[in-house]
């Protein structure tokens, strides 16, 4: 048998599906059909149920989140299921009341948390990005600022807090040796510049006094559903403690090469300012974050186990030289 992280995308998912259907023996749930939807990080599962309900079940990669930050996504979602009516999934509990199972199968090197929620309905906002949607996503993501605003739970908070430019926990290793084909001296300077200035955009906002709260934390055009004339929320599992222009640079680094960029900005401030003020303090704090994000992931990409992401790393480290270029003007 072939090691698991050595096998294809699809081949670890036949093997992630064993898992999911042994995790499924512990909830109340007549499953008549179990597919892939995704497995470019966690195993992503639509399940159909004999009564007509679809559901979604997470298998998560191992040691990328922990229990912790879990408990705290599920603690949140029931309190925004609580006290809003936004579209967002609500967490399917198992037999025994738990929101996490976690399960291993045979060719799985490791168990795994699954979870189980709710299904929203909707195309993803990646599908078709106009003026009018980005107007959505900013009225949703100024509704959550604002609950995670006076949201304190009794229990669960995440494991991430966004005062550190890395703060997913990983070692910074992007400037060791091993990576200089990756970061030659000049595109190295430039990132360390970018880290500079994320690392004093921090610092600022750690001095206004304004209190941290929870961020979605990765709500990028795939997690996020347009239905009906508004926009609903996915995939909470990298929610964050930090400050909501985080999240807005989080959510708009995608589209920032794009040539439609600059009026979905101004749609998405529209749909934000109609709810919450916006909350970039001086020119350019936005764009220095959508630095700090590009870092975050150039820093994860070269951790990761999956061999697609290590084929891809030359093309992406020289693709972010370009765009920290663009964001930050050098």
């Amino acid at each position: 048998m072939r090691p698991f992280y050595d096998l294809t995308v699809q081949g670890r998912a036949r093997w992630l599906r064993q898992l999911a259907l042994n995790a499924l023996t512990h909830y109340d749930l007549d499953v008549t059909r179990v597919r892939l939807l995704s497995n470019d990080m966690n195993g992503i599962f639509r399940l159909d149920t004999a009564d007509g309900r679809k559901l979604v079940m997470r298998v998560a990669v191992p040691g990328d989140h922990s229990a912790d930050q879990f408990r705290a996504e599920m603690a949140w979602l029931e309190a925004l299921g609580r006290d809003t009516d936004l579209l967002i999934p609500k967490a399917v509990r198992a037999r025994d009341g738990s929101l996490i199972v976690t399960k291993g199968a045979p060719g799985v090197p490791e168990p795994r948390h699954c979870m189980i929620f709710t299904w929203v309905p909707g195309r993803n906002l990646g599908e078709k990005i106009t003026p009018d949607n980005m107007r959505l996503l900013g009225e949703l993501t100024a509704r959550l600022h604002l609950h995670a605003a006076d949201y304190r739970p009794a229990e669960g908070m995440p494991s991430y807090r966004y005062d550190e430019v890395f703060f997913y926990g990983e070692p910074l290793i992007i400037y060791d040796e091993e990576y200089a084909h990756l970061l030659p001296s000049e595109r190295r300077a430039l990132f360390q510049g970018a880290q500079a200035q994320v690392e004093e955009a921090i610092e600022r906002l750690k001095a206004s006094g304004e209190p941290m709260r929870l961020l979605h934390g990765d709500l990028h055009d795939w997690n996020v559903k347009i239905f009906r004339g508004q926009a609903g929320a996915i995939d909470f599992e990298d929610l964050v403690m930090g400050w909501p222009i985080q999240d807005i640079a989080t959510s708009l680094y995608y589209q920032f090469d794009e040539p439609d960029y600059e009026p979905w900005l101004a749609a998405y401030r529209d749909g934000y300012e109609r709810c919450a003020p916006w909350p970039e303090r001086y020119p350019g704090e936005m764009r220095i974050f959508m630095a700090g994000r590009m870092l975050l992931l150039a820093n994860f990409v070269i951790q990761d186990d999956s061999p697609e992401w290590r084929a891809k790393s030359p093309e992406l480290f020289e693709r972010w030289e370009g765009r920290i270029k663009r964001l930050l003007d050098f």
